[in-house]
């Protein structure tokens, strides 16, 4: 078997593999944090060109089906703490229908609908004359002129090319474009290097509303079912923040109950949880119908175009975010971005029982794993933010250690295994990519040196365009 944690061979474009484009700054990755990239340099006035390997935008939102929108307020207060592009791409879709209007949004779950999240995003970026769009099109290595990176080399349906760019922005979640560059990262936990458990959202169809006491009691069934290892879910759907998750209609709910152990970047993992789950999905509608009530003629609606993966690789920055700063709400002279949401770890062992399924001092799976074994000290003995506030994430944590032009957006910046369990949603990864897109424009004055940017300067331009921070 080849060795998959090794990155292919970094070559130079050659007739075979011909420039395709050019641009300022080129953004890898179209989810919520390459869109907002992507948006936030062109406003700055770069030449921006977005690649993205799905042939629709979105990322998770989208071929994941994940959702509702977490991270746009603090500690789940009814109060937002963000602006710019999370409330722009939330905008956009109430004027689609896809999100509910602002008199019922409730800001710590915002439910929406997918297909209209790509309608969203296609609007978003077209009102932007600077930006160029290829769907289709995946990064499959990267050409270095010593610490700076001169082009990607991509893969579609019109075979192999190379693309060239000043300033170059991975926005893939799973950091891809700086691993083929060559940059450093660590991956998971620090005991055995295993990461948060991967899941399945699950669309349902055909339920009838419940009353308060068959909801009660659906709950306890679930619970049992768990308790009995009878049903392959984490936790009750019924506990579900928000049952609608990806759905705005009466009668549908996308649940988030799955869950399977494995590393997002072996692709023998993925494919065998990508089976697994479906199949768990289907074992989940098929005890529901039978045993909870409203459910008597439900059916599975979707199942989403990739696993919900929730870790991988962190790049290493010049500062690495810990679970320790956001839990002590820190903040920071070059702060680009607010987090909020919790330390929210699932367990990277894929276990969980009735009374448990996050990785805290607190689990009460059994038998104790290796944390409680030998790491009990490095355990959370909460998961929650100090004060029920936010913290910062500094512009260093968006700059590789080892890479002069290259800027990292979402849930694969620089930071550890606590930190990233709290940044990866997705109202945090937006903040994080306009400031990545802001950061890249800037950089271009300095002839694409994005480490070498204050990032002062990219929390000033950031709060000119109305980013609260």
């Amino acid at each position: 078997m080849a060795n998959l944690a090794q990155p292919s061979s970094i070559t130079e474009p050659t007739r075979q593999t011909p420039v395709l484009e050019t641009a300022d700054v080129i953004v890898a990755g179209g989810g919520p944090g390459g869109l907002a990239a992507a948006v936030a340099a062109a406003r700055q006035g770069a030449d921006v060109l977005i690649i993205e390997h799905y042939g629709f935008f979105g990322g998770l939102a989208t071929a994941g089906q994940i959702g509702p929108l977490f991270g746009y307020n603090t500690s789940w207060s009814d109060v937002c703490m963000l602006g710019g592009f999370p409330l722009a791409l939330l905008a956009e879709l109430q004027a689609l229908g896809g999100a509910p209007p602002m008199a019922n949004i409730k800001w710590g779950a915002i439910p929406f609908e997918p297909e209209l999240f790509k309608h969203a995003a296609d609007r978003l970026l077209a009102r932007e004359p600077r930006i160029r769009c290829l769907l289709h099109t995946t990064v499959v290595g990267a050409v270095k002129d010593g610490a700076r990176l001169d082009a990607l080399l991509v893969e579609s349906k019109s075979g192999r090319g190379a693309i060239r760019g000043t300033v170059f922005v991975d926005a893939t979640g799973d950091g891809d474009l700086a691993f083929q560059a060559g940059c450093a990262f660590t991956k998971g936990r620090p005991a055995d290097g295993v990461t948060q458990s991967m899941g399945t959202k699950i669309r349902i169809g055909g339920i009838r509303p419940q009353t308060s006491e068959e909801r009660k009691r659906s709950k306890a069934i679930y619970q049992q079912a768990m308790a009995e290892h009878r049903l392959p879910i984490y936790h009750p759907p019924v506990d579900e923040l928000s049952e609608l998750g990806t759905t705005l209609r009466s009668g549908e709910e996308t649940p988030t109950v799955t869950r399977a152990r494995g590393d997002g970047t072996n692709v023998y993992d993925l494919t065998r949880n990508e089976m697994k789950l479906r199949a768990d999905a289907l074992e989940i509608i098929e005890f529901s119908r039978k045993y909870i009530p409203g459910y008597e003629e439900c059916y599975l609606m979707a199942s989403p175009a990739q696993i919900g993966v929730r870790e991988t690789r962190q790049i290493t920055g010049r500062y690495v975010l810990t679970g320790r700063d956001c839990q002590a709400a820190a903040k920071f002279d070059d702060g680009v971005a607010r987090g909020s949401w919790f330390l929210d770890i699932h367990c990277p062992l894929g276990r969980s029982c009735p009374e448990s399924n996050l990785c805290d001092k607190d689990c009460r799976v059994k038998p104790d794993c290796i944390m409680k074994q030998q790491h009990f000290d490095e355990l959370y003995d909460t998961l929650d933010i100090a004060g029920g506030t936010y913290y910062e994430i500094p512009y260093r944590c968006l700059t590789p250690a080892n890479a002069a032009n290259l800027l990292v957006a979402g849930r694969c910046i620089s930071a550890d295994h606590g930190a990233m369990s709290s940044l990866r949603v997705m109202g945090t990864c937006m903040a994080i990519g306009e400031a990545a897109g802001v950061g890249a424009a800037l950089a271009l004055n300095a002839g694409g040196a994005s480490a070498t940017v204050d990032g002062s300067a990219v929390r000033a331009a950031l709060q000119q365009s109305g980013v609260p921070l």
